[in-house]
């Protein structure tokens, strides 16, 4: 019979509970946590949530204005707050370094005195060349001369450009090996199709004021050019009428959302016979695309509308949608005359944000040298690759999938890619010049290095290393058409991860946080998607019949749970996080544990380990919330953080480390617990 030892690191290794006789039992339950931080007084058993973060729960007050505060907010506004000094450090840089430029773009977007000095000269170049369109052809090369890299539908889900028409270059989802060539829909003012279609009074509302403000812009480029302003009114009525007819040929956002719009593949003379009104051969000759065989139609209505509206609104109501969309594209760094409706938030926050968005590369240098270096990668990436490891060994046991689906599972998560931080090799491209004098002009050479860059992927094989990510903005990308995810480091801070802090703790939080991740590469979202980022899906209908008879008494888990008594959570909606939510703390644990090594033995250490790493899972999801957010948060597709946390109750080693038992509110007899992967 093996020693007691050998079956603590026998049971350790499955991923189950510690052998814990009951003299050990009552010594991991005297194991408190030397933590004000918790909530003494509450039971872990009844409510672990609270139990772990009350401490925080007292000290934090939800920032006005918001629904909600937590750790997503407080590394949101840690990493505005690094940014800012990183930037306001960067002053001193040598001239014409990385970082100087980033301090003099935003130098120039706060310089409001020269901005206004400089008036509408440096816009007028654009708007002469307006002016000179004397006929169709011309209107349509000077829409594919302004041809812009401003959508993005396969990873970050934009799908409107600010120009008629919008260009993505990125890795298709039909096993293509070179990046694909996207056309998406755009040129609306307001912000969809809806504010212009929808007969709300809000939304009526809204047309109203466009066609106020767009009469001002008009009034205010008469004047700038010394002429008096001439039907004003009636111009802006035009064009917005124009932007409605624009408005009707869109796709609605969820059609937008669809990955399937990629099947639409058009050649330059699929564009003449589909979509005709306009001359698309010089369309594409003006934007750089000559060349180019094939591109994605993401929203072939729009297309077609676009070409057709070319044809069939008057060249002067063009003129005239072209000189105020213009105007508003570049208004923060104009003069305050051509911005009727004052921008959102201070000019502070609004430069911070612009030089985020034009200086991403070098800031993302400057970020992760100052604030994420090399060994935190490290770090982190050892706990990717340990869980990635342990769910790939609950991929393999899990009963309910048959079996070549189970082989499909396994070469996803073997050619998994999976970014830490930021990009193993950075864009070797120069940056742009900057000019600590011209806000307008850096905005431009921004916007045509960006197109430049895309136009350069076009016939390049797709590396998945390339992220589409900044690493200074905290969150993730999941890819699922190129088999690949992205963690920046702004996200990677506490609580999600602290490099001060212990194993356990961080397996805890960042870990359950990577199996999470690494779940949807083969749950109900990734069965879309084959190893090799072709969209097909290889899930059986027994894998799925198998699934939902495995994942329905978590259903009914999440389904019992009522933040308010006429509120309860919609588990069957939530179903696919918490599914991952239970497979990341699931294979994280697998993972930690795995770490002991020969301490494994040592029943006093792996509880006060296995309480680290629990308490560091239920941290990383710190949330408070007010009532109105909280009451939207339970019937939606993301349940509230709270109970999200509550998904220890279904790991049997829990129940261990906080002595959890029978008639506390999270008790779950062992047959109960819900154990999907």
């Amino acid at each position: 019979m093996p020693s007691r030892r050998a079956m603590a690191l026998f049971l350790a290794l499955l991923g189950g509970g510690a052998f814990v006789s009951p003299l050990e039992a009552a010594e991991c339950s005297a194991v408190a946590a030397r933590d004000e931080a918790v909530d003494a007084a509450t039971q872990p058993g009844d409510d672990f949530f609270r139990y772990a973060n009350g401490g925080w729960l007292e000290a934090t007050q939800i920032p006005a204005g918001k629904g909600q505060w937590g750790a997503r907010g407080e590394i949101a506004e840690r990493t505005r707050r690094q940014l800012v000094q990183l930037i306001d450090d960067a002053v001193s840089a040598p001239p014409g370094s990385d970082a100087r430029k980033v301090a003099d773009f935003r130098a120039a977007y706060l310089n409001e005195a020269a901005i206004e000095a400089r008036g509408i000269a440096p816009v007028r170049p654009l708007l002469d060349r307006i002016e000179r369109l004397r006929d169709k052809a011309a209107l349509t090369r000077l829409l594919g001369r302004e041809l812009r890299a401003d959508v993005d539908p396969m990873n970050l889900g934009v799908y409107n450009s600010s120009h008629v028409v919008g260009l993505a270059v990125q890795a298709g989802n039909h096993g293509e090996k070179d990046y694909v060539a996207y056309l998406l829909q755009g040129g609306l003012g307001l912000p969809d199709r809806e504010h212009y279609l929808s007969t709300e009074p809000d939304m009526q509302a809204l047309r109203a004021e466009r066609r106020s403000q767009l009469a001002q812009v008009l009034d205010s480029l008469a004047a700038a050019h010394g002429a008096p302003a001439a039907h004003t009114a009636a111009r802006a009525e035009a064009v917005v009428a124009l932007e409605t007819a624009i408005a009707r040929s869109h796709a609605t956002r969820e059609a937008s959302a669809d990955d399937r719009n990629t099947d639409t593949l058009w050649t330059p003379a699929d564009f003449a016979r589909e979509a005709p009104g306009m001359d698309w051969a010089a369309f594409f000759a003006a934007a750089g695309l000559a060349k180019q065989p094939t591109f994605v139609a993401w929203q072939p209505s729009a297309l077609k509308g676009a070409a057709a509206l070319v044809a069939s609104q008057p060249l002067q109501v063009w003129k005239d949608y072209l000189r105020v969309r213009t105007i508003e594209r570049y208004a923060d760094v104009l003069p305050r005359t051509f911005s009727p409706r004052p921008p959102s938030g201070g000019r502070a926050q609004r430069a911070l944000d612009a030089t985020q968005s034009a200086m991403s590369d070098a800031i993302a240098k400057m970020y992760v040298a100052r604030h994420f270096p090399p060994e935190h990668k490290a770090l982190v990436h050892a706990i990717v690759a340990n869980v990635v490891a342990a769910f790939t060994r609950r991929v393999e046991a899990a009963s309910w999938m048959t079996p070549g689906s189970r082989q499909i599972a396994l070469a996803k998560l073997h050619h998994l890619y999976f970014g830490v931080g930021y990009p193993d090799k950075w864009p070797d491209d120069v940056s742009p010049s900057i000019d600590a004098a011209d806000a307008f002009g850096n905005l431009q050479r921004v916007e045509q290095r960006v197109y430049r860059r895309a136009l350069a992927r076009l016939g390049r094989p797709v590396d998945r290393g390339e992220w589409v990510i900044a690493p200074q903005w905290p969150g993730g990308v999941l890819a699922f058409n190129e088999n690949a995810y992205n963690f920046s480091a702004a996200l990677l801070q506490a609580p999600k991860f602290d490099p001060s802090a212990s194993e356990a703790s961080n397996y805890g939080a960042i870990g359950a946080i990577v199996g999470h991740e690494v779940s949807h590469f083969v749950d109900t979202l990734g069965a879309e998607y084959e190893a090799d980022g072709r969209m097909r899906r290889w899930w059986t209908g027994e894998d799925l019949a198998r699934y939902e008879a495995a994942a329905q008494p978590l259903v009914r888990q999440f389904s019992a749970y009522r933040p308010f008594p006429d509120v309860a959570v919609d588990g069957k909606l939530a179903l696919t996080e918490n599914v991952a939510d239970l497979a990341g703390l699931t294979a994280a644990f697998d993972a930690y544990r795995a770490t002991l090594g020969s301490r494994a033995g040592d029943p006093g250490f792996v509880c006060r380990q296995d309480r680290e790493f629990f308490i560091g899972y239920a941290r990383s999801w710190r949330v408070k919330s007010r009532d109105e957010a909280l009451r939207a948060q339970a019937v939606s597709d993301h349940a509230p953080e709270n109970y999200r946390v509550w998904s220890v109750r279904n790991l049997d080693a829990w129940y261990d480390a906080f002595d959890v038992r029978p008639g506390q509110r999270l008790y779950l007899d062992p047959a109960a617990r819900v154990r999907i992967w």
